[in-house]
């Protein structure tokens, strides 16, 4: 009995000083999608600093100009102290005798990641970090997901127009407005300085498996109108439209990232579709399809909210 209870004050201590340091801890700072590269300036400069940036600062598919997945930035081994420690997400690269990659979380500052990649040489730093590129790269961008959302929950649109006409329910910011509710349909939208973001849900029947491009049209064809009579939203034809499948909270979502456009009106934008099945009724399906106007401007960012959005779903 006595040995039971030292056990449980002794967790109790521990986790009481865990929690304690927590709040001790200096908030992170830094934008999503920014990661800050740790590195002697050789690494940077050479060819490891070459597979940083090739794999970790390539171009985004779906967008209609160059944008990277992630804004690197180098902050140098010797200075990287103080204020640079309170970066939220770091990739530190280091020549050392005990090689891998490893995950640090809230060191320095909270909300942080760290993920040191460590070899004992440049070459074999290569290696390591291709043999573990999908890993890595995944335990980033899901990082920034995450952050994301937790930035979008500190102020949540209540309405239960999702829930009621399409049956899930998404966490996103009370900036969006509802913009149409119909049978199996809504339509949420937030309007910018440039332009709009939007996001529709519907749930539909198909018996002929038809394509995405097809339903996303037929879809938007009936509730997207365009600015004049006659017009609406239609996937481009020339930009290859890009699949895979993904999984969110043990559903299997076929995601699609494009290009949209509305013919004649120079008007078009990015695109990014999650469809599953419903399995609720035979051969139907829901359809979430986020997509962006804001001509001349980046629009990388309002893509990743709409994702972290979608990524949100409960069903």
């Amino acid at each position: 009995m006595i040995r039971t209870a030292s056990i449980l004050f002794f967790l109790i201590i521990t986790l009481s000083c865990s929690d304690n340091q927590q709040k001790l801890l200096p908030s992170s700072s830094g934008n999503i999608n920014n990661v800050s590269v740790v590195s002697s300036d050789e690494i940077w400069d050479g060819a490891v600093g070459d597979v940083i940036r090739e794999n970790f600062g390539r171009p985004i598919y779906g967008l209609p100009q160059i944008e990277p997945v992630f804004s690197l930035s180098h902050i140098p081994s010797k200075v990287f102290s103080g204020f640079a420690t309170k970066s939220r997400t770091i990739l530190k690269v280091d020549i050392a005798e005990k090689e891998g990659v490893f995950n640090f979380k809230n060191t320095y500052a909270s909300p942080q990641r760290i993920i040191q990649i460590t070899g004992k040489s440049a070459d074999k730093i290569i290696e390591i970090i291709n043999e573990n590129l999908n890993s890595i790269y995944s335990t980033m961008y899901l990082n920034e997901i995450q952050e994301k959302q937790r930035r979008i929950a500190k102020n949540l649109n209540q309405t239960q127009a999702i829930k009621k006409s399409v049956g899930l329910t998404l966490r996103f910011p009370s900036a969006y407005r509802v913009a149409k509710v119909d049978s199996n349909f809504v339509w949420i939208r937030r309007d910018i300085e440039t332009g709009s973001v939007n996001l529709f849900i519907s749930r539909y029947n198909d018996k002929s498996n038809s394509s995405i491009v097809k339903i996303r049209d037929s879809i938007s064809k009936y509730h997207i109108p365009g600015p004049i009579e006659n017009t609406f939203m239609s996937t481009d034809p020339i930009y290859t439209p890009s699949s895979q499948q993904i999984s969110i909270s043990g559903k299997q979502i076929l995601e699609t990232r494009g290009l949209w456009e509305i013919k004649g009106q120079f008007m078009a934008g990015p695109f990014l579709n999650y469809q599953f099945e419903s399995n609720t009724k035979q051969d139907e399906y829901i359809m979430l399809d986020g997509f962006v106007y804001s001509p001349g401007s980046s629009k990388r960012e309002y893509v990743f909210e709409l994702e972290a959005i979608m990524r949100s779903l409960k069903y």
